[in-house]
């Protein structure tokens, strides 16, 4: 491989890794609002795993389950032992 292929390739690499570690990282509204941008574009507005991507990101809670919205309200804390004293 040539130099150049190589650096072509290198940085589409790390755009598309940065670019998933901010899809990942992002907040339910703001992914939700990447997605509606998206459909405006024309040829990508209809398309059916864009749909699927939002019905389906529509649907999670978008929470990694470590907050108190994604608890129970029945629920004891995660971070307590069961039974064990006040600090």
């Amino acid at each position: 491989m040539s130099l150049v292929l190589q650096q072509v390739a290198v940085a589409l690499l790390v755009v598309g890794c940065a670019l998933f570690a901010a899809w990942r990282l992002a907040s339910l509204r703001a992914r939700l609002a990447t997605l509606a941008a998206l459909a405006r574009l024309p040829g990508v507005g209809g398309s059916e795993w864009l749909a699927r991507r939002r019905a389906r990101l529509a649907a999670s809670s978008g929470g990694c389950g470590g907050c108190a919205h994604n608890l129970k309200p029945d629920a004891a804390s995660r971070n307590q032992t069961p039974g064990a004293l006040r600090r």
